[in-house]
């Protein structure tokens, strides 16, 4: 699933309302979904200057700046959202997905690059990811909702 916004739509105060939204309006956790800079500057900083964070990609030369770290990771690439359908998602990454599919629907794909975007669809999302919540005992038409 990889929802990427218009180029208009990807500056750090809409991202920021972006992810305010899929928390406060479509259960989404508060972690950012849409890749904001200022949330990649803190990964970076994170990864240049913590003892654990320097122990990641040890190959590459620090220091490691928020724009290479959204052109070599697809998951965090600035004003997309991306997460991996097939993958053995947890509950809770798979009621993120669902949110943005959710904000998605209500918007009617408004906000995003339809042509650079895949499997976003609710049918897609609920084809790989409403056995999950089954299975945890949830009532599927209740994860739907708003």
């Amino acid at each position: 699933m990889t929802v990427v916004l218009k180029k208009e739509y990807q500056d750090d105060e809409f991202i920021k309302e972006l992810n305010r939204q899929l928390t406060d309006e479509f259960g989404a956790d508060d972690c950012p979904k849409f890749n904001p800079w200022y949330a990649l500057q803190k990964d970076a900083d994170y990864m240049n200057n913590d003892p654990d964070g320097l122990k990641e990609v040890p190959d590459w030369k620090r220091p490691i700046t928020a724009t290479k770290l959204s052109k070599n990771f697809f998951w965090l690439t600035h004003g997309e959202f991306s997460f991996k359908l097939s993958g053995c998602p947890t509950l809770e990454e798979a009621r993120e997905a669902i949110a943005v599919c959710k904000w998605l629907i209500e918007t009617n794909n408004y906000f995003i690059e339809a042509e650079k975007s895949d499997n976003y669809d609710k049918e897609t999302v609920a084809e790989y990811l409403n056995y999950i919540f089954e299975e945890a005992g949830h009532t599927i038409d209740k994860i739907w909702e708003k």
